[in-house]
């Protein structure tokens, strides 16, 4: 399902409903005119309050409103994000009806996000509203909520539901953050070895957005087996409860995960041995960590000559590489797009000799540079044009000051390609030329 094209964004103030057009899709609504919404359903309980088209509402909110949600549930509503600002024990019955609502009114409702700050004296009963919430909307495909209200019962729930592909348990603080692709839905994929039957838990989960805890405790405590399908796994550091103890976590990976493609580390500090762990992962393509990882070239070396099938790495050595650890990943990855290294520009750059160029990136469109003061010159531009065969993106982490002399590498190095490019096709366009000059002169 794409974005909502068109939105109706409706603020406090607003003292009656504006007239919504007929073909809208997502409605906004922003600390929403309650009020005006309750006076409306009571004059027409039967239909739906707004055009049979809208399938995405996002609800932000105080708790004093809550009483009113149930009336903004319509038949052909597909996602309902909701961000309620805090409850109390007056108005933790409204979100109760508004959950037992959704289902009623909206029973193939295929998407739910739902943020609310910790409320430790009503955890656990909002933590039984979610599970019976979800427990009547099988269709679910996508669901996003605070691990603040996970439960052993609640992670059983989630673990029956049939097609849910998208799962997200995050702090709460980083819901907005998070909320990249807020009308958007997975698509449904096949697998030709998708196997799983009606009694395997998380049947047809693909992606996990998790801290460490929360997996572990899924896999040891509610499931006790494998997870076939899923292939991304996005760690999340938990700021209330750090996860430490890593090599528990990924050792087991690929007897747990077997078809893993993808998987994102947050900001923490990695000896090599957690990614050479990670190497045993049969299907993975890609790594992005965010933080800091103990290794050397020789580390780089067996990372590249690992497995060609490469897309994705994103790595931060702590010490610096020279710039001899890209010749790997062009000589054993053809189809690595995307590439993260900690470089030391204060090394002396390659020459033909020390690092052959016969064989360049040939997928590479990005390339993001670690933390670097050192300003970028022209013999460092003219080397990185000599190993990408396309224009690419060059980014840089550290200050706005490197970023900007990064960016401006960056389209040096493209006028370069783009103009060996030129180069190049004119040149084969004057052979062919020559050669039907010479088919014709014969």
């Amino acid at each position: 399902m794409s974005t909502p094209v068109l939105q109706q964004h409706l603020p406090w103030h607003t003292q009656t409903i504006p007239g919504i057009p007929p073909n809208i899709e997502g409605l906004e609504c922003s600390q929403f005119p309650c009020a005006a919404i309750g006076q409306a359903r009571v004059s027409r309980p039967d239909v739906d309050l707004f055009s049979s088209k809208l399938t995405v509402i996002q609800w932000i909110g105080p708790s004093e409103c809550l009483e009113y949600l149930p009336f903004l549930i319509t038949s052909t509503l597909q996602i309902f994000i909701l961000q309620v600002q805090s409850v109390t024990m007056n108005n933790l019955n409204s979100l109760d009806v508004f959950f037992k609502t959704i289902p009623l009114r909206s029973p193939f409702l295929r998407g739910f996000k739902f943020s609310l700050p910790p409320a430790d004296s009503y955890a656990q009963a909002i933590s039984r509203s979610l599970g019976e919430l979800f427990s009547l909307l099988p269709e679910l495909v996508s669901i996003l909520f605070s691990s603040h209200y996970m439960t052993k019962e609640l992670f059983t729930t989630l673990s029956q539901l049939p097609q849910l592909q998208d799962l997200s348990l995050i702090y709460w603080a980083e819901f907005w953050s998070d909320d990249k692709d807020v009308g958007n839905l997975p698509k449904r994929e096949i697998d030709d070895d998708e196997e799983a039957g009606n009694d395997i838990p998380f049947r047809s989960l693909r992606k996990a957005k998790i801290s460490i805890s929360d997996f572990n405790f899924m896999i040891t405590e509610v499931l006790r087996r494998d997870i076939q399908l899923l292939k991304l796994i996005d760690l999340t550091y938990s700021v209330v409860s750090p996860d430490r103890n890593f090599d528990s976590f990924f050792e087991p990976l690929h007897r747990i995960c077997p078809n893993l493609k993808k998987i994102s580390i947050p900001d923490v500090s990695l000896p090599f041995r957690t990614i050479r762990s990670l190497l045993k992962c049969p299907a993975l393509v890609e790594i992005v960590s965010d933080g800091d990882v103990d290794m050397e070239l020789e580390d780089i070396v067996t990372i590249a000559m690992d497995r060609s099938s490469w897309k994705v790495i994103i790595l931060q050595p702590m010490k610096p590489l020279s710039y001899q650890a890209l010749a790997h990943f062009t000589q054993n990855c053809p189809d690595l797009y995307e590439l993260g290294l900690t470089l030391d520009p204060k090394l002396r750059i390659p020459d033909r000799n020390t690092f052959p160029t016969d064989i360049k990136f040939s997928s590479l469109t990005s390339l993001l540079v670690g933390f670097s003061e050192l300003a970028p010159d022209f013999e460092l531009a003219f080397f990185l044009s000599r190993i990408f065969s396309k224009p690419i993106k060059v980014r840089a982490r550290g200050s706005e000051t490197n970023c900007r002399l990064w960016k401006t590498l960056e389209e040096l190095v493209n006028f370069i390609v783009t103009s060996q490019l030129k180069i190049r096709a004119l040149e084969d366009e004057n052979m062919l030329l020559r050669t039907q000059q010479c088919n014709n002169d014969t």
